[in-house]
C-alpha cells in the first residue's frame, strides 16, 4: 500500500508540475506579434488541449487565415497531433472545409496554418445570439453539414467531432471544422485523443466507422431542435422524444441515428435520401 501510494503521490506530483509549467509556457502570444517572420496574430480564437489557435494575417498576400500552434508544455506529442491533422487536411477539398495553407515548424513549436472561415458556430448562433431554429431550417443544416461528412468518409477518415461548435454558418452555408480528432476509418481513438473529449467516447480500441459520424449528426440535430423548446412551467425535464413535438419521420429518423433504432448500413448516402424525403414531408 505504501508503494501504490508513493507512486500515486508521485504521478500526482508530476501532472501538478506540468500545470504549473504549462500556465507559464502556453501563455497566449500577444496581438500583433509576428510568426516565422509571415503570420501577423490579430487575436486568440481558442485554446485546446494540446494547441492554441489564432487569427493571422498572412503578410505574404494580405489573407485572413486560421494559425494553430503546439503546445510546449505538452511536447512532442501536441506536434505529432497537429502533424495527424495536417496529414488528414491534405487529403480534403471540399468547399465546406477549410483548405490547408501551410505546415512547419519554429522555435521548436509546430504549426498547420487554414483557411479562415469567417462565421458563426452554430454554438454562438444559438447560445449567444439566441436564435431558435424550426424543423425544417435544422433538417436542412443538417443536410447541408451531411456534404462535407460524406466528403470525409470518401477519402477513409472520419471527423470525429462533429458539434455545434465545430460548424460555422456563413451567409446561410454551414462549414465543418476543426479535424484535431480525426482519424482513418478502422483505426481506434488514441488513448491522448479520448482524454480530450468532453463526452465519453466508444471504447479506445472500437475502430473508426461512418456511423460515428453519423450518430454525431444525430446529436448536432439534436441539439438543433431544442433551440426552439420552450419547457412547460411546473412540468418535469423529460426525454427528447416526450418533450420535442416532431413529425413521425423526423422522430425515426433521429431514433436511427442515436442507435434507438436500426441505423444507416448505407451510410451518408442512406441518410441524405432520408434527409429529402422528411424535408417533402416539413414542406
Amino acid at each position: 500500500m505504501d508503494q501504490e501510494a508513493g507512486v500515486g503521490g508521485s504521478v500526482e506530483l508530476r501532472r501538478s508540475f506540468q500545470r504549473v509549467l504549462g500556465l507559464w509556457t502556453d501563455r497566449p502570444r500577444r496581438e500583433g506579434a509576428t510568426i516565422a517572420e509571415r503570420y501577423t496574430i490579430q487575436e486568440l480564437l481558442g485554446m485546446g488541449s494540446y494547441g492554441l489557435t489564432y487569427l493571422c494575417t498572412d503578410d505574404q498576400n494580405g489573407r485572413e487565415v486560421a494559425l494553430k500552434e503546439s503546445k510546449p508544455s505538452k511536447g512532442r506529442l501536441s506536434a505529432h497531433l497537429l502533424e495527424r491533422e495536417a496529414d488528414v487536411m491534405r487529403r480534403l477539398h471540399h468547399p465546406a472545409i477549410p483548405d490547408l495553407l501551410d505546415v512547419f515548424t519554429s522555435g521548436r513549436r509546430s504549426y498547420i496554418v487554414t483557411e479562415y472561415i469567417r462565421g458563426q458556430t452554430l454554438e454562438d448562433c444559438i447560445f449567444e445570439q439566441g436564435l431558435r431554429y424550426t424543423e425544417r431550417e435544422c433538417v436542412e443544416l443538417a443536410g447541408q453539414l451531411l456534404a462535407p461528412v460524406a466528403h470525409v468518409h470518401e477519402q477513409g477518415y472520419i471527423h470525429g467531432d462533429v458539434r455545434i461548435p465545430n460548424v460555422i454558418l456563413r451567409e446561410g452555408t454551414v462549414h465543418l471544422i476543426d479535424f484535431g480528432l480525426a482519424r482513418r476509418l478502422g483505426e481506434p481513438l488514441l488513448p491522448e485523443l479520448k482524454r480530450r473529449m468532453r463526452e465519453v467516447p466508444e471504447p479506445e480500441d472500437e475502430p473508426a466507422t461512418p456511423d460515428h459520424d453519423l450518430q454525431d449528426i444525430g446529436h448536432f440535430l439534436l441539439f438543433m431542435l431544442y433551440s426552439a423548446y420552450e419547457p412547460e412551467k411546473g412540468r418535469e425535464p423529460a426525454s427528447w422524444q416526450e418533450e420535442l413535438k416532431l413529425t413521425p419521420e423526423l422522430h425515426q429518423m433521429l431514433e436511427r441515428l442515436l442507435g434507438l433504432r436500426p441505423g444507416y448500413e448505407g451510410g451518408a448516402m442512406e441518410l441524405q435520401a432520408e434527409i429529402k424525403k422528411v424535408l417533402l414531408k416539413l414542406q
